[in-house]
């Protein structure tokens, strides 16, 4: 369940690096001492969802356990210590409610960290004088809730281990070798996922193309955004059905569970963040864009609805920059406006309290289409992503993570970014087989870099476009095998590719995005329809276990 608040900032530090004891140097300042304080923070702007928990093994076979990125990335590139496969778990850097600390201890003289959940025991610890305070690891809870399992401590007598039991994790296998369980230390996430849909935010009066389209083809006498997917869906008693060239299909889920709507109006996106968030999904990602020739941006009425929603904080947000070279040039971002377009995106959306944040705290810039920003070159694109993050450190004092799509095919360093991600993968539309992308899926996973963000593309039907904006049916994209069983499937590839390849150093392996939340023209939704209801989102919420409320909030079918 999704906090009211869900960003918090953390001032002063007090666990930021790591004592490194047995190399006789300390890296950076630990801000130990011998009692800790009871409401510790940790010294960055930390993500409130519980974030990975990093072990790591020194040259001797000794583990540290750390929830801070940049402390582990220390110890790795100077001391020596390297990433264990996977994550330990997950835990919270901030206390809430029904928790309780886990204060992380150094041998002296030795190498060798303990971490604790009693107090006693680290002030005694402490008191000994044979162990150094360093500070608050995390928060665990300190009753069972929903998603979590009990975290212990084991002990070979020589150095200290941090595990759940199977099958969430090793435990069972450090008893096999010489370990003994030393006690709990709270119950906590073994696998936390963090999955989004991007959001077409266009479904309003700002949609001219398909407005006219509705008036000169389908002969509508109103302003009519859904032009074309209402005609194909046929459940509006007022329009009559056209289905094109596939006069024996179904389209009667092209049609929302909660009617036609207009996403311009605040209540339309409330009930979308209702049934999102109860799914257990984490965040909308709006497509983004911007008009060089009005100096606005443009297409983001669903965006702004957002923002108004009184239950926006049940979501985070962000937003992914589509700078298309087509549309007649009304969609690019001239080099002259980097400055000011940077500007927008910081003070109007990077600076709110929800924007979207990868585990090491970092806001998320996505970029959808980078062909249009400037003069389509890596240099143009990676000046315009170091304005932006310019203006982020002089507005928010933070740095920003930037990721690209990964079928741009960018050289990710030369474009500026930090790492990339996929939606609906270009090839796998182009292919027309949702039998083979699924079988492809994993591979595509395999070429992200780092940091990457897996996907699960829902479908791809784009035929209620025929023939109004695709006049040749044979041009038109989609994929006859789709079925629900295929969809399962591409959501356990995800999750297996997290359990099976794991990325310990990114700082967004937990992470999925989901292709689409509406887009109806391109047959790429999740959002519950008229047909199928919440199908899409069940499935979604059994296979990579997402943890919504037990029931969506709104209905799943129509009375």
């Amino acid at each position: 369940m999704k906090r009211q608040r869900r960003r918090l900032y953390l001032g002063a530090a007090v666990l930021t690096a790591v004592s490194l004891i047995a190399y006789g140097v300390t890296v950076g300042t630990a801000g130990a001492e011998q009692q800790a304080p009871e409401n510790p923070v940790v010294g960055q702007n930390a993500v409130d969802d519980p974030v990975p928990l990093l072990g790591l093994t020194n040259p001797d076979g000794v583990h540290l356990y750390t929830l801070s990125r940049s402390e582990a990335d220390t110890a790795v590139a100077k001391h020596g210590l390297r990433y264990d496969s996977g994550t330990s778990g997950y835990l919270r850097q901030a206390a809430f409610t029904g928790s309780q600390p886990l204060h992380r201890l150094a041998r002296t003289g030795t190498a060798g960290w303990l971490v604790t959940a009693s107090a006693g025991e680290r002030n005694a610890l402490v008191a000994s004088g044979r162990f150094r305070y360093e500070g608050v690891l995390g928060h665990a809870s300190v009753k069972q809730t929903m998603g979590t399992q009990m975290l212990w401590r084991f002990s070979n007598g020589r150095e200290w281990r941090m595990a759940f039991d199977q099958p969430y994790g090793n435990g069972e296998e450090l008893l096999r070798n010489g370990y003994k369980r030393d006690g709990p230390l709270g119950y906590a996430n073994p696998r936390v996922v963090r999955a989004g849909a991007l959001y077409f935010g266009t479904w309003n009066s700002g949609s001219t193309a398909v407005i006219k389209a509705g008036r000169d083809y389908y002969k509508r006498s109103y302003d009519d955004p859904w032009a074309g997917v209402r005609d194909y869906a046929g459940t509006d008693p007022k329009v009559k059905q056209y289905r094109g060239a596939w006069s024996s299909d179904d389209f009667s889920d092209r049609e929302p569970l909660i009617g036609y709507y207009d996403d311009a109006q605040t209540a339309t996106v409330e009930k979308h963040i209702d049934q999102a968030s109860s799914a257990g999904l984490d965040y909308f990602a709006f497509y983004w864009y911007w008009n060089p020739n009005t100096r606005t941006e443009t297409k983001n009425a669903g965006l702004e609805s957002f923002l108004r929603a009184s239950n926006r904080n049940a979501l985070d947000f962000g937003v992914t920059i589509c700078a298309h070279d087509w549309d007649n040039g009304t969609l690019k971002i001239p080099v002259a406006q980097y400055g000011e377009v940077a500007d927008r995106l910081v003070n109007s959306y990077l600076a709110q309290p929800n924007y979207l944040r990868a585990n090491d705290g970092r806001r998320i810039l996505w970029l959808c289409d980078t062909r249009g920003i400037g003069g389509n070159t890596a240099s143009d694109t990676k000046a315009f992503v170091d304005t932006v993050r310019s203006k982020a450190r002089a507005k928010l004092g933070e740095e920003i993570l930037v990721l690209a799509h990964q079928d741009l095919g960018l050289r990710l360093p030369d474009a500026g970014a930090d790492g990339d991600y996929c939606a609906a993968p270009y090839h796998a539309v182009a292919g027309r087989s949702y039998t083979k992308y699924v079988n492809e899926q994993r591979a595509g996973f395999g070429r992200g870099s780092n940091n990457f963000v897996r996907c699960v593309m829902s479908d791809f039907d784009e035929r209620p476009r025929y023939p109004v904006f695709k006049p040749e049916a044979s041009t038109v994209a989609y994929f006859p095998d789709h079925n629900f069983d295929l969809f399962r499937e591409a959501a356990r590839n995800v999750k297996r590719d997290m359990d099976a390849a794991p990325r310990p150093q990114s700082v967004v392996d937990n992470m999925v995005l989901v292709y689409a939340w509406n887009e109806w023209h391109e047959g790429g939704y999740i959002e519950p329809n008229a047909r199928d209801g919440c199908r899409y989102l069940d499935i979604l919420r059994g296979e990579l276990g997402l943890q919504g409320k037990p029931g969506l909030a709104l209905p799943c079918r129509r009375p």
